[in-house]
Order: C-alpha cells, then sequence, then structure tokens
C-alpha cells in the first residue's frame, strides 16, 4: 500500500509538473505573438496607469464625492495631463523598457519623467485654468504619488513574476552556495543568482569584516569575519562555496581548499580586479581554482591609462608573436588601438592561430603577419623599412633548458645573432623603443639558454648608449601556463594518472602568470628611460614539489594514494635556486610597487660588438666548445656544464 501512495504521489507531482510547463508555453506563445506589438501596448497601458492615477487623486481628495464643477474641471484637463506626462515618459524612453528586468536607472528615469511634467502642468494650468478650469495644488502631489506607485509597482510586480515564479520552473534542486567576500564585491554575483535561473541558491554571504554581521543582503543573511566560513559551511549545508575575495591572504585560500576536500564541497573563484578591469563580477566571470590564485603575493596592476596613452596611434612590431608570451602580448597591445600591429613569427601555425584570435577579437584593428626569421637580417631590414615600427618587443627566444644544453650553436644563433640583426634593424629604421624579453636564468647563469640570454643583455645595453633609440629589458621568473611549463606537465601527468616528475625536492623558481609577464612588458615600455633592466617583484620563490602538491589537490586527488611524486635529479643546466640579480646589480625600485630596476655598470657598444663578432665566427664554424669557452670569457659569472 505504501509503495502504491508513493507512486501516486510521485504521478501527481509529474503531472503538476507538465501542467506547469504546458502552462508555461501558453504564456511564452501569448508574449511571442503579442511581441510585434509591444511598443503600442505599452502605450496603452501607460495611457490607463496615468488616467487611473490621476482620476484617483481626485478622488481622494474629495472623499469619494467629487463637486460638479471639479468634475468638469477633470474631465476637461485629463488629455493635457496625459499629453504631457506621455510626453516626458516618451523623452525618458520610458514605454520601451523591459518590466521584468526594472532597475534602479528605470526607476530614476520614472521619477525624472514625472517630476519634470509637473511644473509644465502648473504653468499650463495657469494660462488655461480660465478655459479648462482651476486644478487643485493638492491634486499635483498626489498624482505624482499614484504615478510613481502605479508605474514603478507594476514594474516590480512584472520582475518578481518573472525572478520567482516562471524561472522557477524546472530548477527543483538548485545548489546551495554560500559566498565568501566583502559586500560590495558580493553583491552583484547574489542579485544575479536571485534572478536568473541558473540552478544556484544563495543561502549565506561571509564577509571578511564583521560590520555587517546578522544584517540581510537580498534575503540572504551575512556572517561576518573569515573564522565562520567553516561553521556557516555545515550549518548551512553549502555544496558550493564562491570565493569572491580577491585581496585575501594565499594561506586562507589553501585552508579553504583543504576543508572543501575534506567536506567534499566544490571551491570556485572570481578573478583578480585585473582580470575585470571595471570590478563588477558575474557568474560568467566564476572559475575553478587554479594555481595562479595561488602565487605568495598580490596580483600585478599597471597604469592602464598612460598605457594607452602610450600605445595609441602608434606602429609595434612584436617577434614571436605565435608564443604563449608574444600572443598574449599582441592581444593586450590589440585593446589599446594601435596605428598597426606587426606581428613576426616563423611558426606558421602559430602564427596563423593568433592571427585569427586577432581578427574575430579586434575585427577593425590593423595587423600584419609575417612569416619571417629574426635570423635573416636582409629580410628583417626590408620589413622595418616597410612599416618602420615605432615600438619592438622582442619576445622570439628558444627557452628550454636541456634542449639548448645539447644545442649551444643554436641557442648562440638564435637568441644572441638573432637579437643583433634586430637592434640593427631597429636603429636602421629609428625605432623610438626597443623591448627585450629576457629570463632570471640570464642571472649568474649555469645552463647556455641563461648565459646567451645575459649576453644579449649586455649587448643591449651596450648599444643604449650610443643611439637614440631607448632599449630596455624585462626579466621574467617562470610563466606558468606557457608553452612546456611544469604547471603544463603536471597537469598532463596528473590527467594520465600520474605520477608527477619533479627533479629535485628542494628546488624552487619564481614563478608569474602569462597576463602578468605581458603587464611588466607594457609597463617598463611606458616607464623605461632606456638601459634599464626591470624586474618583476615575485614575491617568495615556490618549491616545485609545493605546487605539485597543489595541482594535486586542486584536481581532487590524494597525494600518496591517488597520485605519487617521483624525483628524477637536475638536468643539465639546471639550478636548485633562481635569482632576480647578478652579483654585479644593485636593485632600485621604482614608482610602481611591485617593479624593481636592476642598474649596474654599463657596457662598451665596442667591446660587445667585437665579442658578438667571435661568436658569429665561432657559430660560423660550429664550433661549440670554442662558443662555451668564449662564454665562460665574458661572463665570468657563468658557470657551464659538461660539454662533448
Amino acid at each position: 500500500m505504501k509503495s502504491k501512495g508513493r507512486l501516486a504521489q510521485g504521478q501527481a507531482m509529474d503531472v503538476g509538473a507538465i501542467f506547469r510547463n504546458w502552462n508555461d508555453l501558453r504564456i511564452g506563445r501569448w508574449l511571442e505573438w503579442l511581441s510585434p506589438y509591444r511598443l503600442p501596448l505599452a502605450i496603452l497601458v501607460h495611457v490607463a496607469i496615468l488616467t487611473a492615477a490621476y482620476l484617483l487623486s481626485f478622488y481622494l481628495r474629495f472623499e469619494g464625492v467629487i463637486p460638479d464643477v471639479y468634475y468638469h474641471t477633470m474631465v476637461r484637463t485629463l488629455p493635457l495631463v496625459l499629453l504631457v506626462q506621455g510626453f516626458f515618459f516618451h523623452y525618458h524612453d520610458l514605454y520601451r523598457g523591459l518590466w521584468c528586468y526594472v532597475s534602479f536607472t528605470d526607476i530614476l528615469n520614472l521619477l525624472r519623467a514625472t517630476l519634470m511634467s509637473l511644473p509644465v502642468l502648473i504653468i499650463l494650468d495657469f494660462f488655461l485654468a480660465p478655459y479648462l478650469g482651476q486644478i487643485p495644488r493638492s491634486i499635483y502631489i498626489m498624482d505624482f504619488l499614484w504615478v510613481v506607485a502605479l508605474t514603478s509597482g507594476g514594474r516590480f510586480l512584472a520582475r518578481h513574476l518573472r525572478e520567482h515564479t516562471f524561472c522557477k520552473v524546472g530548477k527543483p534542486n538548485p545548489r546551495r552556495i554560500m559566498v565568501v567576500g566583502p559586500v560590495k564585491v558580493a553583491e552583484s554575483l547574489i542579485r544575479e543568482m536571485l534572478s536568473n535561473p541558473n540552478g544556484y541558491l544563495p543561502v549565506a554571504l561571509v564577509d571578511p569584516k564583521v560590520n555587517f554581521h546578522g544584517y540581510r543582503l537580498h534575503g540572504i543573511r551575512i556572517t561576518g569575519g573569515l573564522n565562520q566560513i567553516i561553521p556557516t559551511l555545515h550549518r548551512y549545508c553549502i555544496q558550493e562555496i564562491i570565493f569572491a575575495f580577491p585581496e585575501a591572504p594565499k594561506s586562507l585560500l589553501n585552508d579553504l581548499i583543504k576543508e572543501c576536500r575534506r567536506s567534499e564541497v566544490e571551491l570556485k573563484i572570481v578573478p583578480s580586479f585585473s582580470e575585470v578591469l571595471n570590478g563588477h563580477y558575474r557568474l560568467a566571470d566564476v572559475r575553478d581554482i587554479d594555481v595562479e590564485d595561488l602565487l605568495p603575493r598580490p596580483p600585478v596592476h599597471i597604469e592602464w591609462d598612460q598605457i594607452v596613452e602610450f600605445i595609441q596611434g602608434r606602429t609595434i612590431l612584436v617577434t614571436g608573436a605565435g608564443g604563449s608570451i608574444g600572443s598574449e602580448l599582441c592581444r593586450q597591445l590589440a585593446r589599446f588601438k594601435p596605428r598597426a600591429l606587426v606581428l613576426l613569427e616563423r611558426a606558421e601555425n602559430s602564427l596563423l592561430e593568433i592571427g585569427m584570435s586577432l581578427k574575430h577579437l579586434f575585427p577593425d584593428l590593423d595587423f600584419q603577419t609575417v612569416v619571417a626569421s629574426i635570423n635573416d637580417l636582409p629580410g628583417l631590414n626590408i620589413l622595418f623599412r616597410q612599416y618602420r615600427p615605432d615600438l619592438v618587443f622582442h619576445a622570439a627566444a628558444y627557452k628550454h633548458v636541456p634542449l639548448m644544453e645539447q644545442a649551444p650553436i643554436e641557442a648562440a644563433y638564435n637568441n644572441i645573432l638573432g637579437t643583433r640583426n634586430l637592434v640593427k634593424a631597429a636603429l636602421a629604421v629609428g625605432t623610438e623603443r626597443f623591448v627585450m624579453i629576457s629570463t632570471d636564468k640570464a642571472v649568474n647563469p649555469t645552463s647556455v639558454m641563461g648565459v646567451s640570454k645575459r649576453i644579449v643583455e649586455k649587448y643591449v645595453q651596450a648599444i643604449n648608449n650610443c643611439n637614440s633609440t631607448r632599449f630596455l629589458i624585462t626579466r621574467f621568473g617562470n610563466v606558468l601556463g606557457s608553452a612546456g611549463s611544469v604547471v603544463r606537465l603536471f597537469k598532463q601527468q596528473i590527467a594520465q594518472g600520474g605520477p608527477l616528475t619533479v627533479t629535485h625536492p628542494d628546488i624552487e623558481r619564481f614563478f608569474m602568470t602569462i597576463p602578468e609577464s605581458v603587464q611588466l612588458v607594457l609597463q617598463a615600455a611606458y616607464m623605461g628611460q632606456g638601459g634599464d633592466i626591470f624586474v618583476l617583484n615575485m614575491g617568495r620563490s615556490v618549491k616545485i614539489r609545493e605546487l605539485a602538491e597543489k595541482l594535486i589537490l586542486l584536481a581532487g586527488k590524494n597525494l600518496g594514494t591517488d597520485i605519487e611524486i617521483i624525483y628524477t635529479g637536475l638536468r643539465p643546466g639546471e639550478k636548485l635556486y633562481e635569482e632576480l640579480f647578478n652579483r654585479d646589480e644593485q636593485s632600485f625600485p621604482t614608482d610602481h610597487p611591485l617593479i624593481l630596476r636592476a642598474l649596474a655598470t654599463q657596457p662598451e657598444a665596442e667591446v660587445w660588438e667585437n665579442y658578438l663578432e667571435e661568436i658569429a665566427a665561432l657559430v660560423h664554424q660550429q664550433d661549440a666548445p670554442g662558443l662555451i669557452a668564449k662564454f665562460k670569457a665574458i661572463i665570468p659569472n657563468y658557470v657551464p656544464a659538461s660539454h662533448q
């Protein structure tokens, strides 16, 4: 019997759902049929509301018994009132607003329209009273209140029906959400969850401060203090947390990730203010936690207004435009509306991909994709004479340490001599600024890749001293998410079930994100005076072992039981610790709080031209041992690995 009862109940619920869906369908068909007539219907509804407001004002003013003299005045003046109020409603475009999405801005426009009609009506009444009759002054006040109440009330009723009736159909079990973050940040997220049929049900808000503890936001209870996150998580049976607190300490985020793993609660995050420039968040911006969110420092912010003025209207050339850094650099430069953007890349597939991306994102941008190599000096000279770039961003380079240990001649040919070719081509056409992207592996180098970048750092600084072109250098740490990065490798290994391979349990690196690295380049280009080396203050270095553990945790796995970490030993040319400044360099602050400047004795141009001529000869002779010896001779703090 119980089974039959349950079955009957379930069938009744299904029938009810079918009826609601059928009723919803009927409403949808009616709305679709009325859509072409929306404007005239809106005008008719407003005329009815304005008429009702005016008649009610007279009715209440005279307590239901309108004297004949005022009754005739009401009838004669009604068309005039409708004409004036209708005009101002049209002027403020109130007939075209979607009532079910009414906002505070709509109500302000409604108030403006009604207020602006008042003095016009009073003036007209003064001149037309002998013909139409005198309107009692109290009628103006009562009519104003009725118009505002009825027009705004109708709009809010439509919005309420959309949010709490029609939008609830088909969402019987929404996910219970707790938002963690300041009220001013969380408000837009909660409002969107409540107003859209997205399957989310916000039930709690934890504000970092205690100012609003016990209050409610859109009906959601506010709990003050970060120490209330865990109790609130269990009290309200939370299924998912949205972390809307970009300025939170990284330790808090780490602890929250661990607690969510224990409680089987999903954790998502909103982007930093640098990712969403206007500071307002939407559900579309909410994403999963990534390792970039756990870097032990605040995110980088740059002076966008100055950068826009600096980039806008200039011709810019980017080398290595198809790489991780080069492609992101092109996308960010395109936002600032340069006069022309030239993308130089020798890998045709990568160049095609970034070209298609720019064409889609910035259809009005004047950009050129050029398949070319920085090793072709005659071709570069023709290219520079054709486009005459004002700014050059040099991102093309071989960057993988183990590979370059096996190919020192190629490293020198591309990283050193290719850069010299670019410098010569830029000088020939009077390029205003030349920004070279370097690496922290150029600091007290132990690898071929690192020493090749250190040599071009010194060469570029030397050339800067005797030309009008300003040569600038930016020095990066490891870039998270770039091609061949350790994070990409770890994610692939996690997807395959492990193990994760770490070269040494104590190896450490400085990390930055791709957008941060590009922002450093743009900021350096703007504020550099020539010969500068700019370094991002990347906080403390991160142990690769800890990075692997966090990625395992973010993937919902357990270290040891689900995925192992194994240690493979340091690779040729690889250091245990990276540094940001050479022994002969001093660090100085800049106007930007997270960017430092490295200063050292400026090298002589003639000396370094000779050095590069000697390197070119060794490359031509394919003399790898001689090349390593030359590296050691001109960069004394270079400690090379053994080469055959």
